[in-house]
């Protein structure tokens, strides 16, 4: 099983990873993302590839491509938030 190359560099797992209150839903989405088979199915990833790059990705984007509990979406680029929406899995 291959998991994600982005990982360590991954905003929403260093942002998270040390967040007690979000660890413990983290820890099933990396699981089943990051170093599972849906890695290739993460919105984070086909996001960062169509436009270039990790840096427009919201650090409090799920894989699902939704936010991470108790945080909103309000804040994201217009153009993370169309092609979420298209990209979603």
């Amino acid at each position: 099983m291959k998991h994600c190359d982005s990982l360590e560099t991954c905003p929403l797992f260093r942002k998270y990873k040390n967040d007690e209150n979000k660890n413990y839903a983290l820890v099933a989405f990396i699981k089943e993302y990051c170093k599972g088979d849906k890695h290739t199915d993460c919105v984070r990833r086909k996001l960062s590839k169509a436009l270039g790059g990790p840096d427009k990705i919201p650090a409090n984007m799920m894989p699902t491509g939704m936010p991470v509990f108790g945080t909103l979406r309000d804040d994201w680029p217009d153009e993370v938030k169309s092609l979420q929406i298209t990209l979603k899995p």
